[in-house]
C-alpha cells in the first residue's frame, strides 16, 4: 500500500512542472555523439559550444550544443536526427552542386579553383553557400539546372541558330552576324540567348525575310545519299578517349579536335605527356555536329 500512495498525485494543490533540462555533462555529450573521452575533449577546448561550472564540474549549454550540430556535417549522434540542418539550409555541398547541374563533381571542383564558384571549408568538408551559387549562376548560361534545361527547349522551339539562318539563306556564317548587327536590318530581329548562344526568333525572322528583297529562302538540296550516323564507342578507359581513339572512333582531326576543346571547353586531364578528353562532354559535343545512332 506504502508503494502505492508514493505513485499517486497529491489529493490537494497541483503538482510542480518538470524543469527542463539546459545543460549536460561531459560524459553525457561523449554518449551522445559515441565519442572517445580524448574527443570530446578536443570539441570542448575548441569553444564549439559554451561551458559552464556548476559545482565545479563542466555542464555544456544543451542550447548552444544543438546550434553548433546543427552547422557542422562531421559529428553524428547515435540516435538522433542528422547533423548540419542550418548548414544544409544555407549552402550545397559538391555533389548537390553536381546534381543540380548534372555535371560530374570534378566540373564542380574545377569551377572552385578557377574563383568562378566560392566556396568555404566546413569541418574539412567544401560546401558552397547558396547565396554565392545562385550569384555564380545568373553570371553565367553555360551550365544550366533542369528547370532552366526545358526552358531552353521551348525557346529553342520557337527560335533559329545562326547556322540555322546562313542555311535556310545559302549564305555563310560571316553574312549572318553582319546582317543581325547591320544598322539597316537589326531593329528586325529579336534575339533569345540559350547557352550564352544568340538565336532568332521564327517570327522576327519571317518579318524581316518579308520586308527585304535582297535575301530569299534557298531551296532545299537533296542529297545524293545519306551517310549512316555514327555510333558511340567505348574507349579503354570508361570515362576518358585518348587523341588517338577520337581520330579512329569518328574520323576527327587533331586540329578539329583541339578546336572543340578550346571552343566547346572540353574538360582533359593529363596522363603523364598525353592529354585524355572527357568522354560524356566529348560525346555532347559531338552529337551536337554530327548525327550520332540514338541521338533523334
Amino acid at each position: 500500500m506504502d508503494d502505492m500512495r508514493n505513485t499517486q498525485a497529491p489529493l490537494y494543490g497541483k503538482a510542480k512542472p518538470a524543469t527542463a533540462k539546459t545543460t549536460m555533462s561531459v560524459r553525457e555529450m561523449q554518449h551522445l555523439l559515441g565519442l572517445g573521452k580524448t574527443d570530446s575533449y578536443w570539441l570542448l577546448h575548441k569553444n564549439f559550444f559554451e561551458v559552464i561550472l556548476i559545482n565545479d564540474k563542466m555542464r555544456i549549454v544543451i542550447s548552444s550544443f544543438e546550434k553548433w550540430y546543427a552547422s557542422q556535417v562531421k559529428y553524428h549522434k547515435v540516435n538522433g536526427p542528422p547533423p548540419g540542418e542550418e548548414l544544409c539550409k544555407r549552402s550545397y555541398s559538391v555533389l548537390e552542386v553536381a546534381e543540380i547541374l548534372k555535371v560530374d563533381s570534378d566540373t564542380v571542383y574545377t569551377l572552385v579553383r578557377q574563383g568562378k564558384l566560392k566556396a568555404e571549408t566546413v569541418d574539412f568538408w567544401m560546401r558552397i553557400p547558396k547565396e554565392e551559387f545562385e550569384r555564380w549562376y545568373r553570371s553565367q548560361s553555360r551550365h544550366r539546372t533542369a528547370a532552366d534545361r526545358e526552358r531552353d527547349r521551348e525557346i529553342e522551339a520557337q527560335t533559329i541558330s545562326i547556322p540555322e539562318m546562313a542555311k535556310l539563306l545559302g549564305i555563310p556564317r560571316e553574312k549572318v552576324y553582319w546582317i543581325l548587327d547591320c544598322k539597316k536590318y537589326r531593329d528586325c530581329f529579336v534575339i533569345e540567348r540559350v547557352a550564352d548562344r544568340r538565336r532568332i526568333t521564327k517570327t522576327s525572322f519571317e518579318i524581316w525575310l518579308n520586308s527585304q528583297s535582297t535575301y530569299r529562302l534557298q531551296e532545299p538540296v537533296m542529297e545524293a545519299h545519306e551517310e549512316p550516323p555514327l555510333e558511340l564507342k567505348c574507349p579503354k578507359s570508361e570515362k576518358y578517349y585518348s587523341f588517338q581513339e577520337i581520330q579512329d572512333f569518328y574520323g576527327v582531326s587533331r586540329t578539329t579536335l583541339v578546336t572543340w576543346i578550346r571552343e566547346e571547353g572540353i574538360p582533359t586531364i593529363d596522363v603523364g605527356r598525353a592529354k585524355r578528353v572527357r568522354k560524356d562532354v566529348f560525346d555532347d559535343v559531338l552529337k551536337s555536329k554530327r548525327k550520332v545512332e540514338g541521338d533523334t
